[in-house]
């Protein structure tokens, strides 16, 4: 319900939109102008900001009182944008002032739409940037739209419109995950340097995520427990920073299997309690770059080539055409340690809410989303039960009923 309150010689009218109250102040000392405001929100059931009441009923004062540029409204979102982890704020902040800003900081809040500005700008971010990049600056820009609502604009324009089930990003392709075999994550490892062995070994061993492993510190590290464990305190993040967990599940405990122990142990020996457990060759942290250039992904191409076949070029690099069983066939990230540890404890029989602990996953249902698949299904028990609730022999058509 609108109301409208005498101050003075001006006419305040008062309503709510959106959870925040809305204000119109008209001057005196006639209140016809407040009278008619009133009754265009109630005509629109109070779905109006003031900035809208004001350009139908005093046009001037909205001049004077225009919604700021996108650039300026996005720098101080970021400025006021404390619920996000530094790393997130550090990509918010290169995504917006880069990409948005260029293509789209001109224009005033609460001139953007969907068919003039936002579509064509999707379309052109699809010609350049991978689906994820898309979905990614889209769903950035619209968390500062929707800060925008309702006191600069009425609605957020990147949100879904009503009656569709989607934006119309182009569609994400999940990336298929390669789930190494215990032999074939001995090949791998055979061929791992020195410097890198360790690091990949205690990947498949606790499922941590790269940027754990790379912040894990000798102090984070109990070998001496009743189960030896280890405590995700800090990552490495992509800049070489360090940073605390990214939510409440991924600070977590992770316990190592016994046949992993000796190695970790010997790999943390002689070292500080503040010191990284995993350094680069000249003892500080690693880049993540030049870990996976300069020795990941010669370890993988070392442990595709046979012995007794000669490698043949295959796209930029050089790995043996053979199906030896004695080589690695599949291309692994670093990432597909994680995933193949995860098929290790459902072929271990370990159940997906133990499974999303030691994952650090903050709902099982990303749990489920990623490795469902993997659980089996049809096992020979339950097969066996089906078979006896199928019709027998004798209720079975013949092949010539079938074919008519």
């Amino acid at each position: 319900m609108a109301h409208v309150t005498k101050r003075g010689t001006s006419f305040c009218l008062r309503w709510r939109f959106a959870g925040r109250q809305q204000c119109c102040t008209f001057r005196g000392p006639s209140d016809a102008k407040a009278a008619a405001a009133k009754q265009f929100a109630e005509a629109q059931q109070h779905k109006v900001t003031s900035s809208q009441v004001y350009a139908a009923f005093d046009p001037a004062l909205v001049r004077r009182r225009r919604a700021p540029l996108l650039r300026d409204w996005i720098e101080r979102w970021l400025e006021l944008k404390i619920d996000v982890s530094p790393a997130t704020h550090a990509e918010y902040a290169r995504i917006l002032r880069t990409r948005v800003t260029h293509d789209l900081g001109a224009l005033r809040v609460d001139e953007i739409t969907r068919h003039e500005h936002l579509d064509p700008w999707k379309a052109a971010l699809a010609r350049e940037l991978m689906p994820t990049g898309v979905k990614k600056h889209w769903t950035v820009l619209s968390q500062v739209m929707r800060d925008a609502v309702p006191h600069l604009r009425a609605d957020n324009p990147l949100q879904r419109l009503p009656g569709r089930r989607g934006n119309g990003l182009p569609r994400e392709l999940a990336h298929k995950a390669c789930l190494l075999s215990g032999t074939e994550a001995g090949i791998l490892i055979a061929n791992c340097r020195a410097s890198i062995r360790t690091l990949v070994m205690t990947a498949l061993a606790t499922g941590m995520r790269r940027g754990e492993l790379l912040g894990l510190r000798v102090r984070d590290v109990d070998l001496g427990g009743p189960v030896p464990t280890v405590r995700i305190e800090q990552v490495l993040l992509r800049d070489g920073t360090f940073a605390g967990p990214k939510t409440t599940r991924s600070r977590r405990s992770v316990s190592l299997p016994s046949s992993h122990t000796e190695d970790l142990a010997v790999q943390i020996d002689g070292k500080a309690a503040d010191e990284l457990a995993f350094t680069a060759p000249d003892g500080g942290p690693w880049d993540m770059s030049n870990l996976r250039r300069r020795y990941w992904r010669p370890a993988v191409i070392e442990a595709q080539r046979c012995g007794q076949h000669r490698p043949r070029q295959l796209g930029s690099e050089a790995v043996s055409p053979c199906r030896c069983p004695g080589r690695l066939h599949v291309a692994p990230r670093f990432q597909d340690l994680r995933h193949s540890h995860v098929a290790y404890l459902i072929a271990a029989g370990w159940d997906f809410y133990t499974i999303q602990l030691r994952l650090g996953h903050a709902s099982i249902k990303t749990t489920f989303d990623t490795y469902g698949h993997l659980l089996p299904h049809g096992e020979p028990a339950r097969l066996a039960a089906l078979d006896r609730l199928l019709p027998s022999d004798a209720g079975k058509p013949s092949v010539q009923d079938l074919r008519g």
